[in-house]
Order: C-alpha cells, then sequence, then structure tokens
C-alpha cells in the first residue's frame, strides 16, 4: 500500500486503541495501575489484511495500460504528454488516462495536482476523475461517471456536453488542484495555490473513483504531483477545517440514552422509575457509571472516591452504587467482599471493595516496579486461583519475569563492578598486576551452560538446543576479586542464585512443551551485559514495557478470577466506535476519517 502523504486525511488500518504508553499523571501516582500498553486490533475488522490493503491503496502515478494510444506516460508515472500520427484538433482526437489505483473513499478527502507543462492555443486539457470502464477516446466529464474542469474555456463537465461555468481558464504554465472531499461527496479545484470552490454534488457516489487527465493536441503535455512534492496549495489546512468541521457536529448531535419501561431496571440493575433527574441529568448518570468503572479497574482508587461522591451530591449516581463493578456475590444478594486469608494466622477478614481495588493495584504495581516477589506472595494470599488457573499459566509468566528481573540485577552490579575494577586499576597499575576485562554478561565460578538436563549440557534450560545454548565461562580470578571489590561479590552471588532459578524453572516446566517458548523467549538476555542497552528482543523482554504488558494480564486475570470483565466498559465501548469507525470508512462514508478519536479524546 502507498503511504498516504499528509495531503490526505489519515487512513486509519486499525481501530484506535484507548489505553496510553505513557503514565497519566492522575493524582493516585502512588497507587494506580500502569496504563496498559497499545494494543493491534487489525483482527478486529472484518475484511481480511488483503482486501483492506487493496481498499486502502492510494493513487500515485498515471496508468500504462488503461490510457490512449495518442499518450505516453513517463518512467516515473507522473507525466503524461500526446502524441499522434495525424491530429485534426477535433473532439475525435481526445485521449485520457487514468491511474492504477481508485481513490479510497476512506481517506476522507484526497487530492492531487496538475501542472500544465506544455499547452497550444486551442487546447481542451481536462483535469477530473473518471470512473473504472470510461472510454479512454473521451475528454473528463463528457462521459457517464466522469467530471472535469476544462482549461479552454473553464467550464466544469459532469456527464454532459454542454457545462457550466465554474472558473478561469487555464493554460501552460498554470497549476491546476483537484480534490474531493468524501464527507461531502463534491469536489473541488485550485488553481496557483488558491481555491475556486466546490462543484459536483454526489460525485462518487455510486462509483469508484480515479484521478483523470485528457488532452486533444500534439505537443500538449502535463506532470502530476501526488503527494511526492510540496503542493502549492495548502491541502492540509484544509483538511483540519474539514476535521474540525466534523468533530464540531459530533459535538452538537445531542447524546440519548435508550429510556427503560417505567417498570424495568436501568443501567446494571438500577431502578430509574421515578427518577426526578431532568432529561440531561439522566443521560450523565450511566456516563457517570462507566467513568467510575473505568477508574476503579485501574486502580485509581482515590480519584475513584472523590468522583463517585460529587455525583453523589450531584444526584447523578445513587446511594446504592460503589466503587468497583457489581459481582455475580453482590448480584446474588451477599455482600461482596473478598477474604484475607493469613496464611500464617489462618484468621480470616472480609476485605471491603475499596480495599479490594487498593489491593489489587498494590500487586500490579509491583509487577510494574520489577518486584515480582512481591506480587507472587500477595497474588498467592489474596488471589490464589489467579496463579491455578489455566494450568498455572499466570504462575509461570510471573516466574520468567522473576528470572529477567534477576537478570537485571546482576547487569547492574555488573556495571559497579567494572567502576570499582577500573579504579582499583589506577591504584596498582604500577604494581605489574594483570588486569582482565569482565568477558560476557554471565561469568560464575565453573564452566558452565544454562540447563539441568544433564552433565553434558545437552540444552540450556529452556527448549534450546545445545547448539544454541549460552555458554557461560569462568572468569580467571578478575583483577577486582583478587582484591576483594564488594561490587564483584555482590554481582558473583547474584548471578549465581539467577542461573540456579533459571535451571529451577527448566526442572518444574520440563514436562510442559507448551511452555517452552516461554522459557525460550525470556531466556535471550542471558547473552547481553546490558539487555536494556543492547536493543532488539532482549531489550523487548527486558524493557519497562514488558512490565506493564505483565502488569496489565495479571489485572486482567485477577478481575476475571473474580467474575467480573477484564476491561472496563468505557474502554470496550471506546474500541467499538473506533472499529464502527473503521467500517465506515470502509463502506464509503468519508466523514469517519475525520472523527480522529486518539486525538480529540485522548492527546494532550
Amino acid at each position: 500500500m502507498s503511504t498516504p502523504s499528509p495531503t490526505h486525511a489519515p487512513i486509519r488500518r486499525d481501530p484506535p486503541s484507548f489505553s496510553r504508553s505513557r503514565i497519566s499523571m492522575d493524582s493516585d501516582e502512588d497507587d494506580m495501575s500502569p496504563p496498559p500498553p497499545r494494543r493491534d486490533y487489525s483482527s478486529m475488522s472484518a475484511p481480511t489484511a488483503q482486501t483492506t490493503s487493496s481498499m486502502l491503496r492510494l493513487p500515485t502515478g498515471w496508468c500504462e495500460q488503461i490510457r490512449h494510444a495518442a499518450l505516453s506516460v513517463s518512467p516515473d508515472g507522473r507525466e503524461l504528454s500526446y502524441n499522434a500520427a495525424s491530429n485534426s484538433g477535433t473532439d475525435k482526437d481526445s485521449a485520457a488516462a487514468r491511474t492504477t489505483h481508485p481513490i479510497p473513499p476512506a481517506c476522507g478527502i484526497f487530492y492531487y495536482e496538475v501542472e500544465i507543462t506544455s499547452k497550444t492555443t486551442k487546447g481542451h486539457i481536462s483535469i477530473g476523475f473518471n470512473g473504472k470502464d470510461v472510454k479512454t477516446s473521451r475528454l473528463p466529464g463528457w462521459e457517464k461517471h466522469s467530471w472535469g474542469y476544462h482549461g479552454d474555456d473553464g467550464l466544469a463537465f459532469a456527464a454532459d456536453r454542454q457545462g457550466r461555468p465554474y472558473g478561469p481558464q487555464f493554460g501552460a504554465g498554470d497549476v491546476i488542484g483537484c480534490g474531493i472531499d468524501f464527507s461531502q461527496n463534491k469536489a473541488f479545484y485550485t488553481k496557483n495555490g488558491k481555491l475556486i470552490g466546490h462543484v459536483f454534488d454526489n460525485i462518487g457516489k455510486d462509483c469508484e473513483l480515479y484521478p483523470a487527465v485528457g488532452l486533444c493536441h500534439n505537443g500538449e503535455s502535463i506532470r502530476a504531483n501526488f503527494g511526492h512534492e510540496t503542493f502549492k496549495y495548502d491541502i492540509d489546512d484544509h483538511v483540519l477545517q474539514q476535521r474540525n468541521q466534523t468533530w464540531a457536529n459530533i459535538q452538537s448531535t445531542p447524546l440519548r440514552w435508550p429510556s427503560p419501561a417505567p417498570d424495568s431496571k436501568g443501567y446494571e440493575g438500577q431502578d430509574v422509575s421515578g427518577s426526578s433527574l431532568s432529561s440531561e441529568d439522566r443521560v450523565k448518570v450511566p456516563i457517570n457509571r462507566l467513568i467510575l468503572a473505568y477508574l476503579s479497574h485501574h486502580g485509581y482508587a482515590r480519584t475513584a472516591r472523590s468522583f463517585e461522591a460529587t455525583c453523589k451530591e450531584r444526584g447523578a449516581l445513587s446511594d446504592s452504587e460503589s466503587l468497583a463493578p457489581t459481582s455475580p456475590a453482590a448480584a446474588a444478594g451477599t455482600e461482596d467482599q473478598v477474604m484475607d486469608m493469613d496464611v500464617v494466622s489462618t484468621s480470616v477478614r472480609p476485605v471491603s471493595e475499596t480495599d479490594d481495588i487498593e489491593l489489587r493495584t498494590q500487586i500490579v504495581q509491583s509487577v510494574f516496579r520489577g518486584d515480582v516477589d512481591t506480587a507472587l506472595s500477595e497474588t498467592r494470599k489474596y488471589f490464589p486461583a489467579v496463579l491455578e488457573a489455566n494450568q498455572g499459566l499466570m504462575l509461570i509468566k510471573l516466574r520468567c519475569r522473576k528470572f529477567v528481573e534477576m537478570i537485571l540485577e546482576a547487569a547492574e552490579l555488573k556495571k559497579k563492578m567494572g567502576v570499582e575494577e577500573s579504579e582499583m586499576a589506577v591504584e596498582t597499575s604500577g604494581d605489574g598486576m594483570a588486569y582482565e576485562d569482565v568477558v560476557g554478561g554471565m561469568d560464575i565460578d565453573d564452566d558452565a551452560s544454562i540447563g539441568a538436563d544433564g552433565a553434558d549440557g545437552s540444552t540450556n534450560g529452556f527448549g534450546v538446543a545445545s547448539s544454541s545454548a549460552i555458554p557461560i565461562k569462568k572468569r580467571k580470578q578478575s583483577f577486582a576479586s583478587q582484591h576483594g571489590g564488594p561490587a564483584a561479590t555482590l554481582y558473583g552471588d547474584a548471578l549465581s542464585k539467577a542461573v540456579a532459578y533459571g535451571q529451577e524453572l527448566q526442572s518444574d516446566y520440563n514436562d510442559r512443551p507448551e511452555v517452552r517458548d516461554i522459557l525460550k523467549r525470556a531466556s535471550v538476555i542471558v547473552a547481553y551485559d546490558d539487555p536494556l542497552e543492547a536493543g532488539g528482543d532482549a531489550a523487548e523482554v527486558a524493557g519497562q514495557n514488558a512490565r506493564a504488558v505483565l502488569a496489565t494480564e495479571l489485572n486482567q486475570a485477577i478481575l476475571q478470577s473474580q467474575g467480573r470483565p477484564t476491561r472496563p466498559a468505557l474502554e470496550r465501548l471506546y474500541r467499538q466506535t473506533g472499529a464502527c469507525l473503521m467500517q465506515l470508512a470502509l463502506l464509503g462514508v468519508g466523514a469517519a476519517a475525520f472523527a480522529d478519536m486518539p486525538k480529540e479524546l485522548l492527546d494532550a
């Protein structure tokens, strides 16, 4: 697919993601859960990837096959010139060409410019659009499914031979811009960077449109710009104005929430019959519930409490509504609570909904900080079902992350050891003692490779064959270890523990082939002194985003274990709206391209 230039409204392949890749500056900074990473939602769209790619391909050059024989196309596909053996200058000599690909309505606004590089005094150059099967022996605008602006008389033709007055004449040296706004199904033209105006109603509603140009006389030539160069006309501002107008129309549209029957229950079972709220306030109630559920889902406990109190003061929430979404236990009429099973005293105490949010948030934040031990301990204490579900898959992921954190800790200690060695080498450089650099990122006391499958090290402990096993070389008495550097001691201990833990993981899950990919992926970082600086797969596994992904999964797993949705309703609503906008754009509703939800709702 050709990449859309800045001259077109952005074509979105996927519905936008609701979550942000950075931490929001909320008042709950200390207890909020990490924002989920951006996700790819391409699988949500109905068309296949191949179909979608075809539908979103932009015109970038004249078609060598679909052109009149009298026209020649330059090698770059942008120039057309008229060269015929004989030419009488009549309508019979008309010759047209169109682009290879049609214009996708999903782009919202499409625009291209044509420079008249050569024109005779009697030239009949026409610039516009053709349908797929329009004859190339006719100028654009003369046939059905054909529209054109003619330079000899300034008339605009829409499937007729009479035309109507539209703009000024144009000739050699002029640059004529031609655009179509699919949100209005109207075309517009510019001359030398100035807008002439809109023309042609209902263009492109019942057929595909291709940029098209027609010439009539020998010696005439044009050169097109489909976004390869800067346009004469400020199309970016044109697109921005239309986008702002579309969003203003959306904002001014009244929001009407379905009204339940007098004896029915409203959103989440709340009784709305006989409500004294005005129609405007009644609309705000379900919106407030969506916001409150989102805040509690992601652990913004303090903000949620403040928002809840404000809404209840204004009558926009009922007193019976609480921070967290209704759980199955509450729906059954029992008290919704989490049982705190203390593993030492075996005492049991009820935990309120607010405490539940804070407990869940603290656990998730532990993962986000790299404190996997705390996350494992607290999850096992308060939400043990999470670690048992799916044959312990979440437990495996957390343990693999712990291995990664242990390697990262060892890498940091190695940096400190390098500093110590440098300082000690300077102090004793005159003693004639040998100084060795640290070799590799996994120095321990004995030759080995990560793995416990056998003495011959046939695998590396993560299902990787011996040919790709990562050797851990013995370092023959580094300079720091000779002088007892504290960082070297700590590094050796940390590395030994990490290696032992990796071997323990392999031993525990040696009979789980489906887990080997997870273990193998985690082992990638073993080969690097500094996985975060190494880039590529190592940085991806070790980086903060990997923590955020796991933290989000753990948060969802805890909610799922409680019978709650893994994603808040507000996020699902946003995602569904994004998917609908994509589908509308692919169906030819050009205005959908201007409903830029990430820009209007998420970007600062």
